[in-house]
């Protein structure tokens, strides 16, 4: 995003995500990429990345498929601002637009934090 500093840690999220999926295929846990994956559409939405985004939510639909941690690519989508393609299999307990809304709250508090730093 421009205007944002960028952290070091931050510039290299995109290696570090790759670190860690490889470290999850060698230790046989592949449920836990769908956990890497919504870091890195956090990360993406932070820093307005609306390709990388929309990247990430395609690869959580892959990792959540089954319907298995599906309220995942909620939440990214969330954070993207992107209506809901379809119906969320997901039940919230308190209504979608409360959660939608506490989702886009924390990415924006985020961003405040790190432009003011």
């Amino acid at each position: 995003m421009d205007g944002l500093p960028v952290s070091p840690a931050a510039r290299s999220s995109p290696g570090r995500a790759q670190s860690l999926n490889a470290e999850i295929d060698a230790a046989g846990l592949p449920f836990l990429h769908r956990f890497v994956e919504l870091a890195v559409a956090f990360q993406h939405a932070v820093r307005e990345e609306d390709q990388e985004l929309a990247a990430a939510i395609g690869r959580l639909r892959e990792l959540t498929a089954t319907g298995n941690f599906a309220y995942f690519t909620d939440i990214a989508l969330f954070m993207a601002e992107t209506p809901m393609p379809e119906p969320s299999a997901a039940r919230w307990v308190t209504a979608q637009e409360d959660v939608r809304a506490a989702w886009r709250s924390l990415l924006q508090t985020r961003q405040e934090l790190l432009a003011g730093h």
